[in-house]
């Protein structure tokens, strides 16, 4: 199977479309306390839509805040994204986390656009009293690595050198504690988060994936050094937000791997991260999070299970408390086609209406519909805390999954497509 990422035409845009873009209610936001606190059982899976880039903000301007707040049974969770270059882009000096704080709280700073646009979108959806997560975007700084480090392969990013809480990336991770602690006094517009996702799909966008530095030399190593960092800094943090992490992506599979080169299958590196951190305490609600692309289009594995069964049992058999997963990021990819040039060096892409997965479906509209609503049935009947669609509108690039469709461009504005696809209404009639 061809990995998420390598259908993605013109990756390098987004941490830019993130820097335009600038990127609950007190009951429900968690608590920085005692590991006994974290991972509480909600009584249904939540209904949650990831947002990201300048057609998904969340206002009013393209419709995507009156969609989600209406309908019988509206969106419950949105997710927001940062990208740490775009607000970080040289490193503190002198260098050190005092200074790294002055620099990303400068109003004068790189950062200052960014972080005033995503405070807007939280505080209105605080407003709104939905819950909020925040996701990092899969890249670092380049400062974070030594000089001379060799550059990541396109499309990739190159993991930061420093892991640990006293390192950069840890810097970064507290300061949006406390920026979007409960509350709202880190930030002028009072805008809190319940959850920080602070890594993105590593099985698959982060390089290198095999490395002597890495304990027990893999990636899933890294990624659990960082894990603990987030939560040690986060515990420091009063009304800090919960963890979500590590967003695994599910379309990597053993087969993927060896016919790309890319990743690691999402089996084989889930299995390894739960055995480093097994026996691990947070001190700071934490949830075990995962991309479920490849459940939706392809649905259940050979042997009639869903990948998330297969992470539950996986989880069962390291003992990770409570078993369960959150979704933060989905739905149905669509197959696509080139259709020019949206300008020059950046190419068009639009749907392909019949590249479906499944050959009895009449094209893949139908296609995405079935398959949002058999996946959604299907894990609302497992611990599964959150189930998360990917944008309610698109762009005319290569990667493409919303609800809606491609945002229209003329030269009256910019309109949202009409007639949206079938999918659209159906989100509005979930329930768990």
């Amino acid at each position: 199977m061809l990995t998420r990422r390598e259908l993605l035409a013109g990756a390098g845009s987004a941490v830019a479309a993130l820097a335009l873009a600038g990127s609950g209610s007190d009951s429900t936001r968690p608590s920085a306390v005692s590991a006994t606190a974290f991972r509480r059982v909600p009584p249904s899976m939540r209904k949650g839509v990831s947002l990201i880039g300048d057609v998904n903000l969340y206002d009013d301007a393209l419709g995507v805040r009156p969609y989600l707040l209406g309908g019988p049974h509206p969106t419950t969770f949105v997710a927001l994204w940062l990208a740490w270059p775009a607000v970080q882009p040289l490193p503190p000096d002198p260098f050190g986390r005092a200074q790294a704080f002055a620099q990303l709280g400068d109003p004068a700073g790189p950062g200052a656009a960014v972080f005033a646009a995503l405070d807007a979108q939280i505080a209105r959806a605080n407003a709104d009293g939905l819950e909020v997560a925040l996701t990092l975007y899969q890249a670092f700084p380049d400062w974070t690595r030594a000089p001379g480090s060799p550059a990541a392969p396109p499309k990739l990013a190159a993991v930061a050198d420093d892991r640990s809480p006293e390192g950069p990336w840890a810097w970064l991770v507290a300061y949006l504690c406390e920026r979007y602690a409960r509350g709202g006094a880190g930030n002028p517009s009072g805008a809190q988060l319940d959850w920080l996702q602070p890594m993105n799909e590593p099985n698959l966008t982060w390089w290198p994936q095999r490395a002597p530095s890495y304990p027990g030399g893999t990636i899933a190593g890294a990624v659990a050094e960082l894990a603990r960092s987030a939560a040690d800094v986060a515990a420091e943090v009063p009304g800090a937000p919960g963890l979500l992490l590590p967003a695994t992506a599910d379309v990597v599979s053993a087969a993927g791997v060896l016919e790309s080169g890319r990743g690691t299958a999402w089996d084989v590196f889930s299995d390894e991260l739960l055995a480093h951190l097994r026996g691990w305490r947070p001190r700071v609600p934490v949830g075990w999070a995962q991309h479920n692309y490849a459940d939706v289009k392809h649905g259940p594995l050979d042997d009639g299970r869903w990948r998330v069964e297969a992470l539950l049992e996986l989880q069962r058999a390291h003992d990770w408390p409570e078993p369960s997963v959150w979704l933060t990021e989905g739905g149905y990819q669509f197959g696509v086609r080139r259709d020019g040039w949206i300008v020059p060096e950046l190419e068009r892409w639009v749907v392909d209406a019949q590249k479906t997965a499944d050959p009895a479906q009449p094209d893949v509209f139908a296609e995405q519909l079935a398959a949002i609503e058999r996946n959604w049935t299907a894990m609302a009947r497992l611990p599964v805390r959150l189930w998360t669609q990917y944008l309610v509108n698109d762009r005319d690039v290569r990667f493409q999954s919303s609800l809606r469709g491609p945002v229209q461009e003329t030269p009256a504005g910019r309109f949202p497509n009409d007639p949206p696809y079938p999918a659209y209404e159906l989100w509005t009639a979930l329930a768990a």
